[in-house]
């Protein structure tokens, strides 16, 4: 495989400094720090290009106050333990706090769910809802199970396409169980398997998060699928291994906060031989005679490259960034028709007193309630009228929320005497059909505080700061586009061979030696890695197909 010299050199005629290297990605969020590694560590000059002052994205490391330092995301229940172990990121300073345990989610009707590794535990809680539900929640978990080992899609791996899925449904169980997880809802498979509201708005709030869809919408069960997928294709090697957590949660807290996972892939990244640059705003990807030879930068300089790697929306990618007439016309006009239907807020506060949840009957259970993540989504219909708000253009007058106190975990997160409470909040719509995000922030916000203080209460007296992220924020400050962290919705049409869009799923694109890795590809999802894992693996055949052909 040639390797190219890091060299830089001025064009003559036009002045523009000019860098020559093997590969450059654009994005150094976690998925683009994963690629860059496998391409770095295949002997490739690899460099990324971060727009932002840091790398890492939503993951990486946020001062929210002063001496409050954790990201935007909250937690790694995704990470891909394989990529761990391939970029030693334990080797490289990772470690993680272990939590028992993992999540609280209290109900309705105040009776609560604390998730306890120990699965008795886990079991006499669902018997207490409904005795049937104790074995019902595993039987509606193994079904699904067993429908991911029969048809064969691997995560870590480019998608089949719809006819090949097909024709793996041989049977008519196969048939029905796709119909019902593809084509049916959450709310409807939650009530096939189990009998108590408090068990179904567990299952139910997986297929609901981080987009804009509610219990009863189709496709929800996807979300579902992608752990068992997982576990069939590469099966687990540790107890601890997050995936054996179906209801997921803190299954591990980095310690130092999320952005120790950056901060040890960018080591393993800098190890194998890979570069990073930040406050390097990427302008545009360089395209001659339909293929990808580099991208310029702001300030006028060119980086030229073998492969482009793009781990932006594929949107940003391929709309914005690369030039006007070098996409075909029908995949330009399916990326312009595709709604991104963003609905992320975040909120942060730092406190001067631990929250205590109402629910604690003592100083211990406060502790270990207020010491693992915490799921505002206390039933099903809670979660439907969370979405009806959204689908008239208005945020939620009660929302989803998925919240940490990371503090609580490792004191370093906050200084002595203040804690910091992380809440990511859904169904905070990006399209407002009355006002603008800039005047409508400080007010949801503050409604959501209050919710907040329904369940904590005393949080509000508890406050010495806020801060609050609007969808527009987000995409300001990330670039997550419409506010959606995972580049689309995770339903039906966006999933598998559609991910991005139908002819792309493979991480390649219309233009040659331009590929994408992030969430938007197949398999989506938060801090996992795989698709800057598969991305990298992608090019790297290609690169080796065009050296057996010479």
């Amino acid at each position: 495989m040639p390797i190219s010299a890091w060299r830089r050199s001025r064009d003559s005629g036009a002045g523009v400094l000019t860098e020559h290297v093997d590969a450059v990605l654009i994005g150094g969020g976690h998925n683009g720090l994963v690629a860059a590694f496998y391409l770095a560590r295949a002997g490739l000059k690899t460099l990324v290009l971060e727009r932002r002052h840091a790398v890492g994205g939503p993951a990486g490391t946020v001062e929210f106050f002063a001496g409050h330092r954790t990201s935007l995301t909250n937690s790694p229940g995704s990470l891909e333990q394989s990529i761990v172990s391939d970029m030693n990121l334990p080797g490289h300073g990772l470690s993680f706090i272990r939590t028992d345990p993992t999540l609280f989610t209290p109900f309705e009707d105040d009776s609560i769910f604390v998730g306890w590794r120990d699965q008795k535990l886990v079991a006499e809680q669902l018997r207490s809802y409904a005795e049937p539900d104790a074995q019902g929640l595993p039987d509606l978990l193994a079904y699904v199970d067993r429908f991911a080992a029969a048809i064969g899609v691997s995560p870590f791996a480019p998608p089949p396409s719809l006819a090949e899925l097909g024709s793996r449904l041989n049977t008519p169980e196969l048939e029905e169980a796709f119909g019902k997880i593809f084509l049916g809802s959450i709310k409807d498979l939650a009530e096939e398997w189990l009998v108590s509201e408090q068990a179904r708005a567990l299952i139910a709030v997986r297929g609901v998060v981080s987009i804009q869809a509610g219990p009863s919408t189709p496709g929800t069960p996807i979300p579902m699928l992608i752990r068992p997928l997982s576990l069939a294709a590469i099966k687990p090697t540790s107890p601890d291994d997050p995936r054996l957590i179906p209801l997921r949660g803190s299954t591990g807290f980095p310690k130092g906060g999320m952005g120790s996972i950056v901060d040890a892939m960018s080591r393993a990244l800098r190890e194998a031989g890979g570069a990073i640059r930040t406050r390097a705003d990427v302008r545009r990807i360089l395209v001659e005679n339909g293929h990808a030879v580099g991208v310029e930068l702001a300030d006028g300089s060119q980086i030229r490259a073998g492969v482009v790697v793009a781990n932006v929306n594929p949107k940003t990618a391929l709309l914005d960034l690369a030039p006007p007439g070098s996409l075909p016309d029908d995949v330009a006009s399916r990326l312009r028709r595709q709604s991104m239907k963003g609905s992320a807020f975040k909120l942060a506060l730092s406190l001067d007193r631990p929250p205590r949840f109402r629910h604690a009957r003592n100083d211990e259970e406060a502790r270990i309630y207020s010491s693992c993540q915490f799921r505002i989504a206390p039933s099903v219909e809670y979660m439907e009228r969370a979405y009806d708000d959204v689908k008239y253009g208005r945020p939620s007058a009660r929302p989803l929320m998925w919240g940490l106190c990371p503090s609580m975990i490792d004191p370093n997160i906050a200084p002595a005497g203040r804690h910091l409470l992380s809440v990511n909040i859904w169904h905070a719509t990006y399209h407002l059909r009355a006002g603008s995000w800039d005047t409508e922030r400080d007010g949801f916000g503050g409604r959501c505080i209050d919710i907040l203080d329904e369940y904590m209460p005393g949080l509000k007296n508890s406050i010495v700061d806020h801060r609050f992220f609007s969808p527009v924020d987000l995409e300001r400050e990330y670039g997550l586009v419409e506010g959606n962290v995972i580049q689309g919705d995770v339903l039906a049409g966006r999933m598998l061979s559609l991910r991005p869009v139908a002819g792309m799923s493979n991480y390649r694109t219309p233009i040659a030696g331009l590929y994408l890795c992030g969430t938007g590809t197949w398999p989506g999802g938060f801090v996992s890695g795989i698709p800057g894992h598969n991305a990298a693996h992608e090019v790297l055949k290609d690169i080796a197909a065009r050296a057996a052909a010479q």
